[in-house]
């Protein structure tokens, strides 16, 4: 090689290698294959780890929207049985007051008194009473 050569000009004619630079590269390569052998099982366990928190984080999110789905339908049963409750007790009160009042109502018919008036014509005469 001259040194008018480009650079690069002497490989190409073939220059050759001792054994002690071949063996040299040869142990480079092999540190090299090793390092990156060693880098894609780290990264593997590093995406494993990962997947396995993504996994727990998923479990939980699905234990939490069952305990709320839990809760919302405890509520709802809670609510309709309070519903039928109330309904029946409508209508037991409704009944109550009704016998109440026509009890009362044919008391007064039974003892030969007025029936009782509503405030309405309660105002009315009293308007009357005070233009007399």
């Amino acid at each position: 090689m001259t040194p008018c050569d480009p650079v690069g000009a002497g490989l190409s004619q073939g220059v050759r290698m001792d054994g002690n630079t071949r063996d040299l590269l040869y142990i480079v390569l092999s540190i090299c294959i090793v390092w990156f052998t060693v880098f894609l099982c780290w990264l593997l366990y590093q995406a494993a780890r990962v997947l396995r928190n993504a996994n727990r984080i998923v479990e939980n999110i699905t234990d939490k929207l069952e305990l709320i789905t839990n809760a919302v339908e405890y509520m709802r049963d809670r609510m309709e049985h309070i519903s039928t409750n109330m309904g029946s007790m409508g209508r037991l009160v409704t009944n109550i007051v009704e016998r109440f009042i026509i009890g009362k109502l044919q008391d007064r018919f039974d003892e030969g008194g007025d029936v009782p008036d509503t405030s309405e014509e309660k105002s009315m005469k009293r308007a009357r009473k005070k233009t007399k």
